[in-house]
């Protein structure tokens, strides 16, 4: 064992990292961390009486010298404890498996202020390394270990013995799904794959959607339209020469910046009801549905003008516009780190329109910087160049006399990078080469399929289809433990559901402002009955449930694949199915909206988009010859699908069969879970295939501009002649519905799952951070820490220093720490 694991081994046995985490491990004070972040203890005495008492019996029972222990602040502990974590992530233990408690805060590891989420690696980290504490936890925990923790220690290990309340435990819990639990096993070619790390930075994953005039979206102008300045001028020349609504302006701005529920009144008694009305079209066109106007009697019985903030309008009939103007604005959004849900949600709210008038083609990934269109009728460009909100930004706007569609776009335009990469720029090339050549499979990538494991969304589209709604309700609901930094709400209402089956008892754990699919299901379930499942998943948008029952799909269609490519390779055979017609050739047929509220009207414009099923025909022994892999097309399992003409097709039948299904079982009297199916590409190609080679000294540095950055004249990175790191930058273009991480895998040959990616950013953060070895002085060793961990580590070395646990301690741009064998050994 080496001299830096016994170092971080030895500080985490020390009495400091014992009473970090003991204090830092109590559910029952997790309010602590948001109110007391002055809160101090000195001596072993906390300086407020709320903790309990074993916590103090603990700290007086210990054999450090707690009068020693330096003053420190309680948020300094987090930063102390949360530092040695990622430093020491091997080695450090889980407060979930080290607290006695059976409620812990936060419940996957890391304690950070103000209850910030932890990014999905963190927690991994912590809980790939509690089985080093597993080894040593009889010898080193002096708080013990309750009955409960045994219970969940023993579910851990030994199937058989399920948790009572999240049922057995297995190594994917943690790990989140892994390529081969949805099937994704195979590679178009056995060529050796460039190692690297995705989605490092969020500015490593860019996306532009591309329209389907063949433009790609990009943001490159925050002005106004010219037209909608010379409309406003027409309209204020209208407006009472006075300048009655202009000495208002700025108590209206104010009003709707804020939000505020303050009511303005402008005085108009005396004016014309045509000088009224001038003043009514004014505030319409400059404020559009932020605010609502009327004509009233003040207390004075004057005339006024009232100005309120506006709630949702219904529809846009009755908004001024002008004739000339097209009815439908659109404009590039560029979001960063965000959910297109939730930005069509904030534009909802700030724009005052409802969610189902903003369209837009498809989807975008949460992690990276996206960009696409979106369109709005009857809404003033000048209104949205006011939304201001993180990371959305909006611009190049221009009016159309038709709204956008869903899967109403040619592709996507992607740029990557991956960071680390091994191998010379000769083996990236051929690499490259390869994947022009020979393309990938096209495999539902992991996105497809949620991120639970305990419930993944095909198990809930499995239920779904089955008619087992009750089944799809109990997934939906069931506990996720180590999923979330903290407890929510929606986490203790799944709990009481599980607990209880009473939908009462659960509704009592929400927020009113909760509005999640688990909240609107359990609210259903209370108001309909406990028993009411169908009526509960017609509470929730359509396409949610699709997006359950298409993942089913999916799944079935890349364990097929996978079984398929391993028994005949890549190339065509008899029963295979192609198109029928030509033009369905490398054209978009399966566009699935993941995540919009759909009205009506979109309803029928998704079964449009979802029920026009392309024929296809069997590849016979006469015409095998004329076709390529590029042409084999495989159906995902429906109602209204052929299967291939050969052996795989009564493979789809006992898949199916293995979970009480058949084809037609998929088909449904009522349309929300009926499934019809339809084609995909067994094997694609990512078109104008681009790279180029970046060396940089720093991990973290951002080597690609979003589209703001570069409409902000942000310099780009350039490449350094002999940087530390070497990392990959891939831009290409792909349909819609196909994954730019398949096209990664493919080049990578490894798994693109979170938790692999975090493992490969973990190796390489232990390399650069963990304290090594330089040289031997005596009976001494001299370890070298990182400069940035000098501000944080201080506390804890200059007690360590105290007990003579570390010697020599100086710290002049990075600690020198002189540690003694014994402590090594």
């Amino acid at each position: 064992m080496d001299a830096s694991h016994n170092l971080i081994s030895s500080l985490i046995h020390s009495r400091v990292m014992d009473l970090c985490l003991m204090v830092l491990s109590w559910q029952d004070h997790a309010k602590y961390i948001q109110q007391s972040t002055s809160r101090k203890f000195h001596g072993g005495q906390l300086q407020d009486s709320g903790f309990p008492n074993e916590l103090n019996l603990y700290l007086k029972s210990s054999h450090a010298r707690l009068s020693d222990i330096p003053l420190l602040k309680w948020k300094d502990m987090c930063k102390v404890y949360s530092i040695l974590s990622k430093v020491a992530v091997k080695y450090l233990v889980p407060v979930a498996t080290f607290a006695p408690s059976e409620r812990l805060f936060p419940k996957a590891g890391l304690p950070l202020n103000k209850h910030k989420k932890l990014q999905f690696q963190d927690r991994i980290n912590l809980i790939e390394i509690s089985q080093f504490f597993k080894m040593n936890r009889n010898k080193h925990n002096n708080c013990g270990v309750d009955e409960r923790d045994n219970q969940l220690q023993a579910s851990e290990t030994d199937p058989s013995n399920p948790s009572p309340r999240t049922g057995p435990k297995n190594k994917f819990l943690y790990e989140g799904l892994a390529e081969r639990n949805v099937g994704i096993t195979e590679y178009s070619t056995s060529a050796p794959g460039i190692s690297g790390i995705l989605k490092h930075r969020l500015s490593d994953f860019q996306v532009n959607e591309i329209s389907l005039d063949g433009t790609i979206v990009r943001l490159t102008s925050q002005s106004i339209p010219k037209n909608e300045d010379e409309d406003e001028d027409e309209i204020k020349d209208i407006v009472d020469e006075s300048g009655l609504c202009e000495q208002y302006i700025e108590d209206i701005d104010s009003l709707v910046a804020l939000r505020s529920t303050k009511q303005i009144e402008i005085n108009v008694e005396g004016l014309t009801k045509e000088k009224r009305t001038s003043i009514h079209k004014f505030l319409s066109f400059k404020y559009g549905k932020s605010i609502s106007t009327n004509t009233i009697k003040n207390d004075q019985e004057k005339q006024c003008i009232a100005i309120n903030l506006a709630s949702i309008v219904r529809d846009n009939r009755q908004v001024t516009w002008p004739k000339s103007r097209p009815e439908y604005l659109h404009f590039a959004l560029h979001k960063c780190n965000m959910d297109t849900t939730n930005v069509v949600s904030i534009l909802s709210k700030q724009l005052r329109v409802k969610v189902n008038t903003i369209k837009h083609a498809g989807t975008k990934d949460k992690r990276g910087n996206t960009t696409q269109m979106i369109s709005i009728r009857k809404l003033h460009a000048s209104n949205v160049a006011k939304v201001h909100a993180k990371n959305i930004w909006t611009g190049n706007y221009v009016y159309k006399d038709s709204t956008l569609q869903l899967g109403a776009l040619k592709g996507n335009r992607f740029r990557i990078v991956l960071r680390n990469i091994k191998g010379s720029d000769e083996e990236v090339s051929s690499a490259i080469e390869m994947l022009k050549l020979h393309g990938f499979i096209n495999y539902y990538g992991l996105q497809r399929f949620g991120n639970s494991i305990v419930s993944p969304t095909y198990s809930i589209g499995k239920s779904l289809a089955s008619g087992n709604y009750s089944e799809a309700i109990d997934n939906i609901l069931k506990p996720r433990p180590m999923e979330s930094a903290f407890v929510s709400d929606t986490d203790r209402a799944r709990t009481a559901w599980w607990d209880t089956k009473d939908p009462a008892e659960a509704m009592k754990q929400l927020s009113k402002k909760n509005y999640t699919i688990e909240a609107k299901i359990i609210r259903s379930l209370a108001f309909n009955g406990p028993k009411s499942y169908i009526n509960a998943f017609q509470i929730i948008p359509r396409n949610l449930v699709l997006l359950y029952l298409h993942s089913y799909q999916s799944l079935i269609w890349n364990k097929i694949v996978s079984r398929r490519i391993q028994k005949f390779g890549l190339k065509p055979i008899v029963g295979d199915l192609i198109f029928k017609d030509s033009e369905w050739k490398d054209k978009p047929i399966e566009v699935i909206n993941c995540g919009d509220v759909i009205d009506e009207t979109q309803e029928e414009e998704a079964d449009l988009v979802v029920a026009k099923v392309p024929a296809v025909v069997p590849i016979s022994e006469e015409n095998l010859s004329k076709f390529t892999i590029f042409d084999v097309v495989y159906p995902l399992p429906g109602c209204d699908v052929w299967y291939p003409k050969n052996e795989i097709g009564q493979w789809y039948i006992d898949l199916l069969a293995e979970d009480d299904l058949t084809s037609e079982k998929l088909s449904k009297k009522n349309k929300l879970f009926s499934l019809k199916g339809t084609y995909r590409n067994i094997v694609s190609k990512a078109e104008d295939l681009k790279w180029s080679i970046y060396n940089h000294d720093n991990l973290d540095d951002d080597l690609l501009l979003s589209d703001i950055e570069t409409l902000s004249n942000v310099e780009p990175f350039k490449s350094l002649p002999n940087g530390s790191f070497k990392s990959l930058m891939v831009e290409f273009t792909l349909l819609p519905s196909i994954y730019a991480t398949m096209v990664v895998r493919e080049l990578t040959k490894q798994d693109t799952s979170a938790y692999n990616q975090a493992s490969l950013c973990k190796d390489l953060d232990m390399k650069q951070h963990i304290p090594i070895p330089e040289e031997r002085t005596n009976n001494y060793k001299k370890i070298k820490l990182d400069v940035n961990l000098v501000e944080t580590m201080a506390a804890v070395i200059k007690y360590c220093s105290d007990m003579s646990i570390l010697q020599n301690v100086t710290t002049c741009g990075s600690i020198n720490c002189l540690v003694s064998d014994n402590i090594c050994h």
